[in-house]
Order: C-alpha cells, then structure tokens, then sequence
C-alpha cells in the first residue's frame, strides 16, 4: 500500500493547477497524480483552442461565471508571471441576423453584471478594431481582456510546478478500482491510499466516479468539435471574431481562432458523437459507448432536448467547406472554400453531461463529494480558462 494525502486522477490542465494549489497550500504533503495516457496534452488540454475568455457568456451567479471571470485574470498573470505566449487581442461578437440582437443585448447585460469589461461599438469602430469583420447590423459588442494562449506550453509549465514542488506524475497509470470510503485507488503499479482523492478524470469522470460507486442523476453526452485551416500562412486577423451565439443553443457557433505560429482557424461544429476520443472516423468507439450513445442521442434527437435536432440541422450544413463558408460570411468577410483545409490536427471532444432529472444538458461545472473522493463531473468550457480559479475553489470547499 502506497500513502499519500493528496491522489488526483487525470493530468490535465484541472488535474495539473489542482496538485499545484495544493503542494501551495501543503508544501510538506505527499501528492500523486494519475494519468493514463504518456503526456497531460493528449485530449481536452492540448486540444482546446487556447482563447482566455472573459465570462460574458454565463448567468450571474453561475460557477462558470464566477471562475471563468477571476480565471482569466489567473491565468495572464501566470503566463505573465512565467515569459509565455499570449496574444492579447480581445474580442469582437458581431450579431449574424437579426433576431440575434436581442441575445447581444441578454450578453451585455451577463457581461457587466459578471464584472467583465464589455462595450457595444458601431459597426465603424469594429472594422477599425479587425478590418475582416461584417458589419452588416453596424453593431458589435467588445471584450478587450479576451486572449489567446498556448495551451500545451501552460500545461508543460504547471507540470514542472508541480514537479518542483514534490508531486510524483504516473503516466499511463489509469485507476482501475475505487474505494471511496477507504480513500484507496487500484492501479497497475500498485494501489494507494490518500485521505483525499480527486477525480479530474475529464472525458472519463462518469467512469472513474461509477468506478467509486457514485450514483447521480447524469450520464455522458460527448460532442466533436472539428476546426477548418486558412491555407495562406499570410492571411491573419487582428482580433477574435465570434457570433453573438443562439442562447437557445448549447453552443457558440462557428468563429475565429488562432495560435502562436499565426495560423489562423475557423471552427469548431459541435457534432454530437458516440465516442469519447471519437476523434476520426469510429476510432475511439468502444461497444459499450456505443449502443449507450446512439440510444441517447435517438432520444434525444426526437425530443429536440436542448436544441439538438436544430443543432443537428445546422451542424449538417458544416459538412461542406461551402455551408462552413455561408456561416462565416455572416461575421467575417474575405474567407472563400477554396481558402479552407480540415484540419486533422485541431480537433476535440467536449466532455458534457445530461441531467436525467431536468432532462437538460448541464451548461455549470458540477462537483460532487462522496466519502473521501472530490468528483468533478462537468468541467465544460471554459475549464481550461477557470482552472486556476477552479482548483481554489475545489481546495476551498475542502477546507471548509
């Protein structure tokens, strides 16, 4: 038997500041942290699309709100703090018909009420801002503190944090039992006993807390996000560009993005998927997911929950380069099929759970304590942006 304090299971970006705030706050402490594939970037964290983002999106009072606000502010200054890339080069939301202007008039009141530096601007001072942009409705809203980081490399650096402060990393080392009450984990190298165990497990956080005996009202609903390349490394935005979103809609729908080498992305869809690293094709498909989810999503699909035989709708017309085209011409200008690749590369899994109970998508970080394990069932988006804030806040309601 292996003691420790502090076990986290999943070596992501939540699993990775959670073992650096705690070695923070119990520098003396013995802290493992298990991964089960060879680095912390092979799924959500070194997938994401890197944007900083400032909290506008969620509703007052919500988790997401407040971590994703004092998150963002976390994370520039860490990368400050440690000479890493970011681009600080704010956000444009621009209204892509005209029944979405009452959702950008809903997002500037979130935006404020949530503390978050919000301007509307004319259709002028948005092409001044990013001369690509469609002012087509001669208004936008501005977010200045919107960023782009690399998200690999912050991963890498919080890993060595935690290194340096005396945590032990066992890659390709899944748990494989649970004993909540005990606090122990089974693992091919050995078990462990912790008096804490937190589960990060993200993709597999429903597995790794049914593996603890966890019994909740959720279950999984994976969906794909796939991104299309500008094929001229000369092409280049100045801002962020996105659509004021469906707020019917889970989603954001299709924007810019772009990275520290300069290429510049249009993305993601948000096809549902029957996989949780169903990343191409049927890879990643296993049988007991699979009959799991189709069935899900039939029902789903029938019931329109949450949207999704609209979402269903709009995501087909993403199949060609040209219907990927026709939603992006309602914000952007200039970006023809013929400038468009699939990229094979940036492309991921949003790990998302569905409320049995309300028969909804769960759209807040859900977190559930059983015994002596910390569950964290639904770290969505903007997970990578809160997750300094996030693994305070989990560390917090532990001490309290």
């Amino acid at each position: 038997m292996k003691r420790c304090d502090c076990l986290i299971i999943g070596g992501g970006i939540i699993g990775l500041t959670l073992a650096r705030e705690w070695l923070r706050r119990y520098p003396k402490s013995r802290t493992v942290v298990l991964e089960k594939e060879v680095t912390s970037v092979a799924h959500g964290t070194g997938r994401n699309s890197g944007v900083v983002h400032s909290g506008i999106y969620y509703a007052e009072g919500s988790l997401r709100a407040q971590l994703c606000v004092s998150g963002a502010r976390k994370m520039l200054d860490y990368v400050d703090a440690h000479e890493l890339w970011s681009d600080r080069c704010g956000k444009l939301l621009v209204p892509p018909s005209e029944s979405s202007l009452d959702s950008m008039e809903i997002l500037l009141k979130r935006g404020l009420a949530n503390g978050v530096e919000i301007h509307r601007i004319t259709g002028q001072e948005a092409l001044e801002l990013e001369p690509r942009v469609n002012t087509q409705f001669d208004q936008a809203l501005y977010v200045p503190i919107t960023s782009v980081v690399n998200p690999k490399q912050v991963a890498e650096s919080v890993r060595r944090d935690v290194v340096n402060l005396g945590a032990t990393i066992h890659y390709q080392t899944p748990a494989t039992a649970i004993d909540a009450r005990r606090g122990t984990v089974q693992t091919r190298k050995g078990t462990f006993e912790a008096g804490t165990v937190i589960n990060a497990a993200g993709l597999f956080a429903d597995r790794v807390a049914e593996q603890a005996g966890l019994t909740t009202q959720y279950s999984f609903q994976p969906f794909k996000g796939k991104y299309w390349k500008h094929k001229d490394p000369d092409f280049s935005m100045q801002r962020l560009v996105y659509p004021v979103p469906d707020l019917n809609l889970p989603f954001l729908g299709v924007h810019s993005a772009h990275n520290q080498q300069g290429e510049v992305y249009f993305g993601p869809s948000s096809t549902p998927v029957i996989g949780r690293e169903n990343y191409q094709g049927l890879d990643g498909v296993t049988l007991r997911d699979g009959l799991s989810l189709t069935a899900s999503l039939i029902g789903k699909f029938l019931k329109n929950t949450n949207g999704l035989r609209t979402l269903s709708m709009r995501e087909m017309k993403l199949m060609r380069l040209q219907g990927v085209c026709r939603e992006l011409s309602k914000i952007i200008t200039g970006v023809e099929a013929q400038n468009l690749e699939r990229s094979l590369v940036k492309v991921g899994i949003r790990s998302q759970i569905f409320d049995a109970k309300t028969q909804h998508l769960v759209n807040d970080f859900v977190v559930v304590p059983d015994e002596r394990v910390i569950h964290i069932l639904n770290a969505i988006s903007p997970a990578f942006t809160a997750s300094f804030a996030f693994a305070e806040y989990i560390l917090d309601t532990l001490e309290q």
